[in-house]
């Protein structure tokens, strides 16, 4: 076997023992989310399944809005969510990091005129 053969093998090992170690290590965060316990401005129900987020954002008017292209990828998240703001169609894209009961997120609109930072704890009953 040459050198550059194993070198090749050698690689596509690691590359695919990176990918199943953060298929392994996907945190579940399957459950209720809000950034406050009595009255939150921002509810997201995850649902994770290896690597892949799905679930809803609760809008302020009460819809529930499907989360898009939801990955897990060790401790970080993302996704997005499609909403409205004044009628107007807006795009949403979180980015975040799981700590056990708290997700740190940051929320911005697609185009980057807004964003803001939200920390999310799970809600009492829910997940794990």
């Amino acid at each position: 076997m040459s050198i550059s053969r194993m070198v090749r093998l050698a690689l596509i090992t690691a590359g695919l023992l990176g990918a199943l170690t953060t298929f392994l290590y996907a945190a579940d965060i399957t459950g209720k989310w809000a950034d406050a316990p009595d009255h939150p401005q921002w509810t997201f129900n995850f649902k994770s399944d290896g690597a892949t987020l799905t679930g809803t954002m609760l809008s302020q008017e009460g819809k529930e809005l499907p989360i898009k292209d939801g990955k897990i990828e060790g401790d970080g998240l993302s996704f997005s969510v499609d909403s409205e703001w004044q009628g107007q169609p807006i795009k949403l894209v979180m980015k975040g990091k799981i700590a056990g009961d708290t997700i740190e997120l940051r929320l911005d609109t697609a185009d980057g005129a807004w964003g803001t930072d939200v920390t999310l704890k799970r809600a009492s009953g829910s997940g794990k």
